[in-house]
């Protein structure tokens, strides 16, 4: 009888063995596709903050590059020499901190600073105030830094 028992349980668990398998196939290949899915929501999540960290750095240096500006318009030579340097530590923490910029767009930084180091040499070796003439063109250049190279990198996001 017992005999009987036991070939009737193996028999029958047979069966629920292979249904049990096929359930545990099944929901790991949902986890699989959740965890891709998660996978990819992580991914999502660490672009768009990469995005939001490159919006903010342009902003940063949208503001410093218009107080350079104004700067130069009262003729404030000191300060305009301590902002060149900030608008340059702005530049180079962009070039760090975004490593995937287009070519383009390091051009343009590689363009900025240039420009930048120039003109704290010609600040530098300046006595007395800034004629109006140098006011003019430094200012114009900055306006087109605001224009070229940001829109530039702006179109650059990611």
């Amino acid at each position: 009888m017992l005999g009987e028992a036991g070939s009737i349980a193996s028999i029958v668990g047979l069966p629920l063995t292979f249904a049990a398998l096929l359930f545990a196939i099944y929901h790991l290949s949902r986890l699989r596709g959740e965890a891709r899915a998660a996978r990819d929501a992580a991914e999502e999540a660490r672009r768009l903050l990469r995005r939001d960290l490159i919006i903010r750095d342009l902003t940063r240096l949208r503001v410093r590059i218009s107080h350079l500006i104004d700067l130069n318009r009262r003729r404030d030579t000191v300060l305009s020499l301590s902002c060149c340097q900030e608008i340059q530590e702005l530049l180079l923490e962009v070039q760090l901190r975004h490593p995937n910029l287009k070519d383009e767009s390091r051009q343009e930084i590689r363009r900025a600073l240039s420009f930048l180091v120039d003109r704290q040499s010609e600040l530098e070796n300046l006595i007395g105030d800034m004629p109006a003439e140098m006011v003019s063109r430094f200012n114009n250049r900055l306006n087109g830094l605001q224009i070229e190279l940001l829109v530039t990198l702006e179109n650059d996001l990611p």
